[in-house]
């Protein structure tokens, strides 16, 4: 499972508390017994490629500086709005919520505590 943990300093450092539920969640799924399942290794995957997609986003973003722009049209009028990945980023910061709550669901579903302790009860909101 250690593959789907990837990413370097700099991601772990960006992603805050994110990154510390993510390896809490896997840490729970190892204790869960399902860290090899399949179903949870193609979501920890899929997350993944979210975080990656969400990290380029903000990257972008504060690469172009401001989240507004201005645009040309005819008779050299400029019209401001807003930058198009503003939109795109609540549309990937849900899916990468909706899909850490599969991971979750697999582990509750799916596994089996060895010992008497309930660590779900950390992820409930």
């Amino acid at each position: 499972m250690a593959e789907t943990r990837g990413g370097s300093a700099a991601q772990a450092e960006r992603s805050g508390k994110r990154g510390t539920t993510y390896d809490e969640l896997l840490a729970l799924a190892h204790d869960y017994g399902v860290e090899n399942n399949a179903l949870f290794v193609a979501a920890a995957k899929q997350y993944q490629l979210q975080q990656e997609v969400l990290e380029m986003i903000h990257a972008t973003l504060q690469e172009d500086g401001e989240a507004v722009t201005t645009k040309e049209y005819v008779k050299g009028r400029e019209n401001v709005c807003v930058h198009p990945l503003v939109a795109q980023l609540p549309k990937h910061v849900d899916s990468a919520n909706k899909t850490l709550s599969t991971m979750l669901d697999i582990v509750q579903k799916l596994g089996r505590l060895a010992s008497s302790e309930d660590g779900l009860n950390a992820f409930r909101i």
